[in-house]
């Protein structure tokens, strides 16, 4: 067998295995844009929702508590906890309206 077609094997050997490991890059930083782009949506939302539900203090609500509790709760952070508990909750409410799944699950 010629020498210069064993060469040119090998040298088309090497361009597929180069083509093969571009695509597959490619592909891993398509995905990874993909991802990001969700990501960034999703910080988006949470950070609306968080401004949406940053008024709600429940502590204000609460004036018949004594002074030492209300400053309790303030110092663990009730307020926040509530609110965390509160987006968890219409999150999750919102996700069970997507198509195909079940509002009881």
């Amino acid at each position: 067998m010629p020498q210069w077609l064993i060469n040119f094997g090998n040298w088309l050997l090497g361009i597929l295995k180069t083509m093969a490991n571009t695509i597959f890059t490619m592909a891993k930083d398509v995905f990874f844009f993909a991802f990001e782009q969700i990501m960034i949506l999703i910080t988006f939302v949470l950070d609306g929702m968080g401004a949406l539900f940053q008024g709600l203090d429940i502590t204000q609500y609460l004036t018949m508590i004594p002074p030492g509790t209300a400053w309790v709760m303030q110092q663990i952070g009730l307020g926040q906890a509530l609110t965390m508990i509160v987006s968890a909750i219409t999150i999750r409410l919102f996700l069970q309206l997507v198509p195909f799944t079940r509002l009881g699950s």
